[in-house]
């Protein structure tokens, strides 16, 4: 954790009273061990900068990492009265069970207990803040071997799904209709279960036009198709100025098979 890491979290917390929540900058520390490990450091940045990013701005970030992460323990109410946030007893009474007996309380329980203390948080909590302080850094060591990769995205993924599944049910989040966390969070979910069946018509998209040249119309459609995945490169260019990013998301969408096919439907 970089030194002044945990005075920014803080400072988040001191600044906004509704903040219950937050989380920083989780980067790569082994990028160059291998391809496996070169794959990934491109997708945590665009799931910190841009997914995180985009749902700090509702004040909902969906999964605070366990590694980084700060939670407030209680909030003031009034000049001399506390009301608890992560201690809340229902919090805790719900986060600290150990009889499961459905294969969905399996998936949020033992799969992904941060995401889950995370979706607790938001469904008890719905009018407070859930941030990310892309100020604050923290550095950690991903698999580099293929195998533990797959487990390790099986888990995540299976974990994304269900949470996902109990926050589209919580009706109190902020904004409203398709301006809501509501909204972006069915998005997500349906984004995520939808994954392989895009990408796989994405390719024969491309494969088809290739061998039939396509009529005017549809040239536009494959330009936007062609131009989709280098537009969070150009916005990571002007924002970062650092042109590595570029490399290594080529080097992410080589893998993007991998991401987007194989990836999910081991998981599924």
């Amino acid at each position: 954790v970089n030194p002044d890491s945990l005075r920014l979290l803080v400072n988040c917390m001191c600044n906004d009273n509704l903040i219950m929540g937050l989380c920083g900058e989780t980067k790569i520390a082994n990028k160059r061990t291998s391809f496996t490990s070169a794959i990934q450091v491109f997708e945590y940045y665009i799931s910190h900068h841009l997914g995180k990013g985009f749902e700090s701005v509702f004040g909902g970030v969906t999964c605070l990492p366990g590694c980084f992460c700060m939670y407030r323990l209680k909030a003031r109410k009034g000049d001399s009265d506390w009301v608890p946030i992560i201690t809340k007893p229902e919090i805790v009474q719900e986060y600290s069970q150990n009889i499961v007996d459905t294969l969905h309380q399996k998936n949020l329980l033992l799969l992904g207990e941060d995401r889950f203390l995370t979706t607790l948080m938001l469904r008890n909590f719905p009018h407070r803040k859930m941030m990310f302080c892309p100020q604050a850094i923290c550095k950690t060591i991903v698999p580099d071997e293929f195998k533990v990769l797959l487990s390790q995205r099986r888990r995540w993924i299976n974990s994304t799904i269900h949470n996902l599944m109990e926050l589209v049910l919580v009706r109190n989040l902020c904004g409203t209709f398709c301006f809501s966390m509501q909204f972006v969070i069915f998005m997500e979910l349906i984004g995520t279960v939808v994954l392989p069946v895009a990408i796989m018509l994405t390719y024969s998209l491309i494969i088809n036009s290739i061998l039939n040249p396509p009529k005017e119309l549809l040239i536009l459609f494959l330009v936007n198709v062609g131009n989709g995945p280098w537009i969070p490169a150009i916005m990571i260019l002007l924002t970062t100025r650092k042109l590595v990013y570029i490399a290594w998301m080529i080097i992410y969408l080589l893998a993007l098979p991998i991401w987007n096919f194989i990836l999910p439907v081991y998981a599924y």
